[in-house]
């Protein structure tokens, strides 16, 4: 019973100093990496577009699968997001408003070829070889 008590302490003290300078985005793609290893990746975060057909949400250059998206906020592992765009069934949810995605802009792009196409994968900052 000793060993479990000091195996929880070294557990909650390791993430409470993991987690003390993060900012929430950075806490939420900690976490969220987390649960998708144990979860088989049921939530997950990429920089750079990882799936094509489902709903994602774009945020500072990171891509979040597996949140859901109401009253204008993501929600993501636990955590509330604003200020990104939601991309569901070739819509762009931003702002409270819904407008038609276009490929290339605000993080979208509806295939890996696409996406291969764009600057921002021959540029380096989203470059993922396929």
């Amino acid at each position: 019973m000793t060993k479990i008590k000091k195996l929880g302490l070294i557990a909650a003290l390791s993430s409470a100093l993991i987690f003390t300078a993060c900012t929430p985005e950075e806490e939420a793609l900690a976490t969220g990496v987390a649960v998708g290893a144990v979860g088989a990746a049921a939530v997950s975060s990429y920089n750079y577009p990882r799936y094509y057909n489902q709903p994602y949400y774009y945020h500072g250059g990171r891509y979040y699968y597996g949140g859901h998206y109401s009253g204008g906020y993501y929600h993501y592992n636990g955590r509330r997001f604003r200020g990104g765009h939601y991309y569901n069934n070739g819509y762009r949810h931003y702002n409270g408003h819904r407008y038609r995605a276009v490929n290339g802009r605000y993080g979208h792009y509806s295939s890996s070829s696409h996406y291969r196409g764009s600057s921002h994968y021959r540029g380096g900052r989203h470059h993922r070889r396929y």
